[in-house]
């Protein structure tokens, strides 16, 4: 299966980043090509501008490379701290300028009412991210961004894992998360034919 892996944080010393970095070798592990992307390593530029959003096109060779990579990728995973109920606005700019009509979604009909086509149905989209709130401290914004309002609504089977109270969150329960998290992960993207029958015939 091929992967694309998005992370945005930017600190290079944040959970988002060991969380990551587990996920890449677990996935890698089970015999899937990973497309690895750091927003902030790459600079991605997250503003829409009206030229492009007039012609619905980007002529950015960065947004070009992550829109072919999603329309052909079987699945996506997504790694972002919660800032105010919200992913930070990096991660806000690459669905503006990624997750655009023609690669994530469509509008068919004529010119007064046009119905919502979604274009990514058959993918699967994991995301993970980190906040300091607590469960009783705030509403369940981001699982619902996430399954209802983004990634499920453009067609993908879609789950969103928010990790809560970091701050009083000590080694053993962010190990307990990483794990959690593999398993989460082997569970979304099975491993491969080939991976299964070299672990079998290891076993003989």
């Amino acid at each position: 299966m091929k992967i694309v892996q998005v992370l945005c944080h930017p600190r290079p010393e944040s959970f988002n980043l060991a969380l990551a970095e587990t996920a890449q070798e677990a996935l890698r592990s089970l015999g899937h090509e990973v497309f690895v992307h750091d927003l902030y390593k790459e600079g991605f530029d997250p503003v829409l501008g009206a030229p492009e959003l007039a012609r619905s096109y980007s002529l950015d060779g960065l947004v070009q490379a992550h829109c072919q990579e999603l329309a052909a990728c079987d699945g996506l995973l997504i790694f972002h701290p919660d800032w105010w109920g919200q992913p930070p606005a990096v991660l806000k700019g690459w669905l503006d300028r990624v997750f655009r009509q023609g690669v994530a979604y469509d509008l068919d009909g004529d010119a007064e009412e046009k119905d919502w086509a979604p274009l990514l149905k058959g993918k699967k989209g994991l995301v993970f991210c980190t906040s300091d709130a607590r469960d009783e401290e705030v509403p369940r914004t981001l699982e619902t961004l996430w399954t209802d309002v983004i990634l499920g609504r453009c067609g993908m089977k879609a789950e969103c894992h928010v990790i809560r109270d970091m701050r009083r969150t000590d080694t053993a329960a962010r190990r307990a998360w990483l794990q959690s998290m593999i398993e989460t992960i082997t569970d979304w993207f099975p491993a491969t034919q080939s991976k299964i029958s070299t672990a079998f015939s290891a076993s003989l």
